[in-house]
């Protein structure tokens, strides 16, 4: 989780919020990625990518629960199933009223593990801007 939010503050896409992600296959790191700009892939794209076929039966931390709804880009829990992810590690729930617990609840409908990780008041603090820019709109 800490590589994820490391990889987090690289992230610039406001009005978004920073996300970082990692797959990890037997304790090995085989993808990373994060949300560089506003209509971009998200971090979870980018980092399945990156690990290709190795997704399959792997680790996804990622610092904010993966959103769960069409916007400029497809659902990520969606892309999560299709790579064959056993098990999600989330940072922190996404505020949003859009996801707020649904991307964690549509993927362990699907079977696949959910847990919280540690670093959450980290990733909860990595998102307090955005998460103020939505209680003022």
């Amino acid at each position: 989780m800490l590589a994820a939010l490391r990889l987090a503050r690289l992230s610039a896409p406001f009005p978004n919020p920073p996300v970082g992600a990692v797959v990890v296959l037997d304790g090995r790191i085989v993808g990373i990625g994060h949300h560089e700009r506003a209509g971009a892939a998200h971090a979870e794209i980018v980092a399945l990518a990156a690990a290709g076929a190795r997704a399959r039966g792997a680790e996804l931390y990622v610092s904010l629960e993966p959103c769960n709804h069409f916007g400029r880009t497809p659902p990520c829990v969606d892309a999560i199933v299709k790579a064959g992810i056993r098990r999600v590690v989330v940072g922190c729930l996404d505020p949003n009223h859009h996801v707020c617990g649904g991307g964690c609840t549509r993927l362990a409908a699907v079977g696949l593990t959910v847990a919280f990780g540690p670093w959450r008041a980290e990733a909860e603090a990595l998102i307090e801007s955005w998460r103020a820019s939505l209680r003022a709109s």
